[in-house]
């Protein structure tokens, strides 16, 4: 995780990412809300036995968004790819390719026995973007990559990136509820141990959507969700692992309101326990929720 000092609207990413809503204070107190609500959730998820390793922006780095650490890499362990892998992506806009930086890359090096990166697409002609595990929602047990195809993540890149990592990918076309494209798959569904959430109403095509449903409920018990719960940010949770392997589901308190007690019960069939904490600055003004706040370390 990473602390959002220097948080702010980012002008680049607001033109695709339509959660996202221009703060009415001024910037120090926008950011001093952010830090507050940071806290929170790092102070909800530690009590819940969630390791985590902590770094912090800085304002002079001008990466508004280095608050959400999950776009710009990923981890996978030896069992999942044969050898300990890093991978870094293609990112679209400039200030979010600044996030990756030299002290948390090299720190991240150190652990990992191979490197995988993708990085050269953003120079590409076209250039091409996948933003990791915003666009790429993984089944890491079955090693199926379920992935929204928008300006954010190019079917060619992930499907390169699939063969490389020994994935299947499902692809598929989402929009929001102003019929707009769903900028990160991760806004719209996720993907636990055993239970998947996911906003079938916003796959339009039939068939696409027939086969998402399809290829989910093959391994997990899906919980449906609709466009007005993905505006509030019910498809950006994620399972993450507490004390003595406790499966934690990670959502924000504006997400665990608009879930139903039907689909909380489904929820706390499948996992050890609910964990929410409110930050309704970074969701509004980031366009980002829970799940974007954590790169997840395998």
């Amino acid at each position: 995780m990473v602390a959002p000092i220097g948080f702010q609207l980012n002008e680049e990413t607001a033109q695709d990412n339509h959660f996202m809503h221009r703060p009415k204070e001024e910037a120090l107190d926008t950011e001093r809300k952010a830090l507050t609500e940071f806290s929170g959730l790092h102070r909800a998820l530690t009590e819940a036995g969630v390791n985590i390793v902590l770094h912090a922006a800085e304002r002079h780095h001008k990466t508004p968004d280095a608050v959400f650490p999950n776009n710009w890499f990923s981890t996978h362990p030896a069992a999942e790819t044969g050898r300990s892998t890093l991978v870094f992506y293609p990112m679209k806009t400039p200030s979010r390719r600044a996030e990756r930086r030299q002290t948390i890359v090299e720190e991240l090096q150190a652990v990992y026995e191979q490197e995988v990166s993708f990085e050269h697409w953003e120079n590409a002609d076209p250039a091409r973007f996948l933003e990791s595990t915003g666009v790429l929602i993984l089944d890491r047990v079955r090693k199926v990559a379920y992935a929204a195809l928008s300006q954010r993540c190019s079917k060619r890149v992930a499907s390169q990136w699939a063969k490389r990592m020994g994935y299947q990918m499902c692809f598929f076309h989402a929009s929001d509820a102003q019929g707009q494209p769903i900028y990160h798959t991760n806004v719209m569904m996720a993907v636990g141990s055993s239970v998947a959430i996911v906003c079938l109403e916003s796959v339009t095509d039939l068939q696409e959507r027939e086969n998402l449903q399809r290829t989910l409920s093959a391994s997990h018990e899906v919980v449906a969700i609709t466009s007005a719960q993905v505006d509030e940010f019910c498809g950006n949770v994620l399972e993450v692992k507490g004390t003595c392997g406790k499966r934690v589901l990670a959502m924000s308190s504006r997400a665990f309101a608009a879930f139903t007690d039907a689909q909380k019960a489904v929820l706390r069939r499948h996992t050890d326990e609910l964990v929410h904490a409110a930050i309704p600055v970074i969701e509004n003004v980031g366009g980002g929720g829970v799940r974007c706040m954590m790169a997840e370390i395998f």
